[in-house]
């Protein structure tokens, strides 16, 4: 495989997340697996992603929260760091954030607030535990970390780069619609 920028990394922790496995996921890669447009229906964190850096992919995810955030790191990213640099690991204040989706100022909250949101939620929550109840509200209890690394600028960066700098089509919805998209010449990880 072509060499890589190792800065380009997941950013967020994810259930199911394949960081740990990529050795063995490697192993089974074809050789030329950049030659091919890479399609990862279920993106999650991007571990694989990120390991393999293709040129053309078509990535996805029905967590429109996690799609946002792919988004504005694309599109809108020193508005994103500006927007993390404001939170607090304090309990009484996490709690607040979390609470946000509770109420009528979610809806107002700009894709900039509501990808800062997740990523703060992320760093600083249990476990860095994406989890919802039924009503769809975040509810995963404080993690009470020292010092979690909310605003992690080179990571941010070097994802931003990677995004722009390639064909990198991003997109929330249905799996089964984006298979559809999959011919000879492609990659799907799934």
């Amino acid at each position: 495989m072509a060499k890589t920028n190792k800065l380009v990394s997941p950013f967020l922790k994810w259930v199911g997340g394949k960081r740990q496995l990529m050795s063995s996921i490697n192993e089974q890669l074809p050789p030329n697996i950049k030659d091919y447009k890479y399609i990862e229906p279920f993106i999650g964190g991007g571990a694989v992603l990120f390991n393999i850096q293709p040129k053309n992919a078509i990535i996805n995810d029905f967590n429109e929260e996690l799609i946002n955030v792919y988004e504005v790191i694309k599109n809108n990213l020193e508005e994103l760091i500006k927007d993390l640099k404001k939170h607090k690991n304090e309990a009484d204040y996490f709690y607040k954030i979390r609470g946000l989706d509770r109420t009528q100022q979610f809806k107002k909250l700009t894709t900039v607030e509501r990808a800062s949101r997740i990523i703060y939620l992320n760093k600083t929550c249990f476990n860095g535990l994406y989890r919802v109840n039924n009503a769809g509200e975040f509810n995963s209890p404080f993690g009470r970390y020292k010092n979690p690394n909310i605003v992690n600028e080179p990571t941010l960066k070097a994802v931003h780069k990677f995004l722009n700098n390639n064909s990198i089509e991003i997109n929330s919805g249905d799996y089964s619609e984006i298979l559809q998209r999959a011919d000879k010449r492609c990659f799907v990880y799934l």
